[in-house]
């Protein structure tokens, strides 16, 4: 609860502070050069802050109470407009909500004025170009959509409601959230926009026709924020619950979920250079979290090619009857099946050669880490409840005890519990 502003750098996290609001500064928006931002609070006005010299360059004034949300013009283009076709409405805007439940637009001079603003010490006023009632209850969220046509404000009165941007009459309202809607963001690809809400769930809404073709439900707790991700494939939420969660669009299901917060979140957004998301929360936090998607299925890629490989290899192995390499190679892909079957044929293979049955046994016993003992062991516990495989695990039991100091098998995590699951049927 601060009237200062502070500007973060990623890479660093190293703070610029921006002073001018009087009050506590409640909603905060960029525009999409990143030259300028919007911000507005408790003291009724907003201002407009040129980033790179960090100098308040316009205030506008006009609300009668507090400010809680903002939102800026989002076609680049729209910025270099200036003179009278910007004042008049074809230029950048701003758009802000307030506690007095009125919407307003806000025109901007365009990027000339705005920078040689940067460089004086004065800043421009700025007025209202056109105010509406908007709601019945307090506005939670205001956006704009990508191609600056519609804008879209969430209340407490469980609606979002579409304006037309030029001139702030309705056009059409989304009913259908049980409780207060507190985001609400334009699909970048898609005519749909998505709302979060404190019924616990988000939906996705048609622009064609205002219905409701998806609700995503998983939090625990009120969704605050929504955005899109992945082409607008995905949405990605947070909640009061402290958690992010990662949505498919086309299954309806919840990919994953985040926890990196002790308290609500009340701030997410994407960076558009990195691709991260960054999350700010009750807790005071900000956090930055990377996609590492491409990573984990690049490793998975990987690790598939390799176990074919092994597969492959272990074919060969049975093929050439080469058993004590195709038993390590079984026991490297944890396959209790092959195991089975190289362990009989290693078995056999002694009492042919006329050797004793443990021989080879032991000699690959002594080689063994003791978490490779462990996972025969349990191979061994549930081959040996079927009589048809008993003789094998019995013999590699058998093995393992006279190849390993009992006192060191005792020490080891898990192996007397294993024996102990062993020892019943091996009495029957």
């Amino acid at each position: 609860n601060s009237a200062q502003v502070r500007l973060f750098e990623l890479g660093t996290f190293s703070c610029e502070v921006l002073d001018g609001h009087s009050a506590t500064v409640l909603c905060v928006d960029v525009s999409p050069c990143g030259r300028y931002l919007a911000t507005c609070g408790k003291d009724k006005t907003m201002r407009l802050w040129h980033v790179e010299t960090q100098s308040c360059i316009a205030v506008a004034t006009g609300h009668t109470e507090a400010i809680g949300a903002a939102a800026l013009s989002r076609k680049l283009g729209r910025y270099d407009v200036k003179g009278k076709a910007a004042i008049n409405g074809g230029g950048s805007f701003a758009v802000t909500a307030s506690k007095d439940r009125t919407l307003k637009r806000w025109n901007l001079p365009g990027s000339d004025e705005l920078d040689s603003s940067a460089q004086s010490e004065e800043h421009l006023e700025l007025r209202a170009f056109v105010s509406a009632r908007a709601h019945e209850k307090d506005i939670n969220i205001v956006s704009v959509a990508p191609n600056d046509s519609l804008v879209a404000t969430g209340s407490q009165d469980k609606t979002v409601k579409l304006w037309r941007s030029t001139d702030l009459s309705l056009q059409g309202t989304l009913k259908g959230h049980r409780r207060g809607v507190w985001d609400c963001q334009f699909s970048p690809f898609d005519r749909v926009i998505a709302t979060a809400s404190a019924d616990r769930t988000v939906k996705l809404w048609s622009l064609s026709d205002y219905s409701c073709v998806r609700t995503f439900q998983g939090h625990v707790s009120s969704a605050l924020r929504v955005r899109f991700l992945s082409g607008g494939l995905q949405l990605v939420s947070s909640g009061a619950d402290g958690l992010i969660k990662v949505w498919t669009i086309r299954t309806n299901e919840c990919e994953t979920t985040m926890d990196g917060h002790n308290d609500k979140v009340w701030a997410l957004d994407l960076s558009p250079d990195s691709g991260s998301l960054v999350t700010g929360g009750a807790d005071s936090q900000i956090v930055v979290w990377n996609d590492t998607t491409q990573e984990e299925e690049n490793a998975k890629r990987d690790a598939e090619e390799q176990t074919i490989m092994m597969e492959q290899r272990l074919a060969n192995h049975l093929r050439f009857k080469e058993y004590e390499q195709a038993l390590e190679i079984a026991l490297e892909l944890d396959k209790p099946r092959q195991a089975l079957k190289v362990l009989n044929s290693i078995i056999e293979n002694d009492l042919r050669q006329g050797h004793g049955q443990l021989v080879t046994l032991q000699r690959h016993v002594q080689s063994w880490p003791m978490s490779r003992t462990s996972q025969v062991l349990r191979y061994c516990r549930e081959w040996n409840t079927r009589a048809r495989n008993s003789n094998v695990a019995m013999l590699v039991v058998r093995a393992i005890v006279s190849s390993i100091p009992a006192h060191e098998l005792a020490a080891a995590d898990g192996v007397p519990e294993l024996m102990a699951g062993i020892t019943p049927y091996a009495e029957r």
